[in-house]
């Protein structure tokens, strides 16, 4: 997988080369998808603000390697003491916005000044900082043409969750920095679940010696499920926040050991087909193929001398070493029990179809769709969270029930539909997605 492949656009900062802004953005035009520009202005008259004619050549950039830049801003921003916009960081951000506004930046990255309140517990103090903080994003959202377009930054040595009192009060985005959240010891992904949907950057860098290095000092597993979630749920500006070419190479050639490894192992495989159409065979040839302890979830319950034949039969096929849990309801929970005791290298579960035929039969009678559907979608939540937790491979078999006739009867079009949208739910979250057609696997979805 190449940069341009990925769902999220690849980035860096402006300052990789020994060199200023454009020969950095001509180095790395191709290498990466966003440059962020990271500008400042001193007292003493030095400055690395873009001439107009860097601007230009900027945008040239742009239309022809299909580059976006994202702005940091160049203080902390704040009110002026006297609740005015006079204050520097509202001075130096006006003019930078001006400045590269005809870039149409992806983002104004910005910081929130409040290190005189950060450790306090005074709640008067604390509304009056984010009284003063909504105002400022307000006067410099307008300059941006929108909140949305500023994305505030989560500091090192802050509390983890310090800004969302003033993210509630207004709709600006966010950047979720996360080698501050390292730094901090502040675990990454409930962090960034919870982020996710108002992110509009995210900044990586690892920690070695110093901050902002190379995220090859990561540790690979981590970074593994950080680029499992990245691929299957972001669509923002991931920024490496380093500042040397060798860093940014050895970054580089990190995330391509992290994206070959997610694609060599994949942690969920979702086979889905009609009936008959091979998928329960494929998979156990599957979990064969990959692991040596296998898992095998079974649903069914044995309701009637047909159904305890074929349980017999399936059984009968799988090989004696594999381990079975027979498991009709609360699947999830059942399995993280098994495999506290017993560890797997693969768990595959056949089938959600007689899964989602299990939980709707314990509803009542009169059930709606949607509450079929919610109890249905639950009980995968759940199957979802066991197995972020787990160290194994997952295969999970369903049946595709969109394809056919509208069932004649109520309770048929109720498990349609809530099979339907549990399948939506297994695949948004799977990493390779199998279409079975007469015992053909045809793969439409892979990360």
């Amino acid at each position: 997988m190449n940069i341009h492949s990925l769902p999220f656009r690849l980035g860096t900062s402006s300052y990789i080369i020994p060199a200023d802004i454009l020969p950095n953005a001509h180095y790395l035009a191709g290498k990466v998808r966003d440059i962020e520009l990271i500008l400042f202005e001193v007292d003493d008259g030095q400055n690395n603000l873009p001439t107009s004619e860097v601007i230009d050549e900027l945008i040239k950039l742009a239309a022809l390697y299909d580059l976006t830049y994202t702005v940091h801003l160049p203080l902390d921003l704040k009110l002026g003491a006297d609740g005015s916009e006079q204050d520097i960081s509202l001075i130096k951000a006006h003019k930078v916005i001006e400045l590269t506004k005809q870039l149409n930046p992806w983002a104004y990255v910005l910081h929130l000044e409040g290190k005189e309140v950060r450790d306090s517990k005074d709640p008067d103090s604390l509304l009056h900082w984010q009284d003063q903080a909504v105002r400022a994003l307000e006067i410099v959202s307008e300059w941006a043409g929108g909140s949305e377009k500023l994305a505030v930054e989560n500091l090192e040595h802050y509390p983890p969750d310090f800004i969302q009192p003033v993210l509630d009060r207004i709709p600006v985005s966010r950047c979720v920095d996360v080698g501050h959240l390292w730094l901090d010891g502040v675990p990454i992904m409930p962090y960034l679940k919870k982020a996710l949907p108002r992110t509009r950057v995210i900044h990586m860098h690892g920690i070695g010696e110093r901050d902002h290095s190379s995220i090859s000092h990561v540790d690979p597993q981590e970074l593994d499920e950080l680029f499992q979630t990245l691929l299957n749920e972001y669509r923002g500006v991931l920024t490496l926040e380093i500042f040397s070419e060798p860093d940014f190479l050895s970054s580089i050639k990190a995330i391509k050991q992290s994206l070959k490894r997610n694609e060599s192992n994949p942690k969920l495989t979702f086979v889905l087909g009609g009936a008959r159409s091979g998928k329960s065979t494929y998979a156990q040839d599957l979990a064969q193929e990959h692991g040596d302890k296998v898992l095998y979830v079974a649903t069914a319950t044995a309701g009637d001398e047909e159904m305890k034949t074929r349980i017999a039969n399936h059984r009968a096929e799988r090989p004696a070493e594999w381990r079975t849990l027979e498991a009709p309801l609360n699947v999830g929970e059942a399995i993280e029990r098994e495999l506290a005791e017993h560890p797997a290298d693969i768990v595959l579960l056949d089938c959600m179809t007689l899964l989602a035929t299990n939980v709707i039969l314990q509803l009542p009678e009169n059930a709606s769709e949607k509450e079929a559907s919610d109890a249905l979608s639950k009980e995968v939540d759940v199957l979802l969270a066991c197995m972020k937790k787990s160290n194994a491979q997952w295969i999970i078999v369903s049946n595709e029930v969109g394809l056919g006739l509208v069932p004649p009867y109520p309770l048929g079009r109720i498990y349609r539909d809530a099979l339907g949208r549990a399948n939506q739910q297994l695949a948004k979250n799977s990493n390779r997605v199998i279409l079975m057609m007469t015992g053909i696997p045809i793969i439409i979805a892979s990360n």
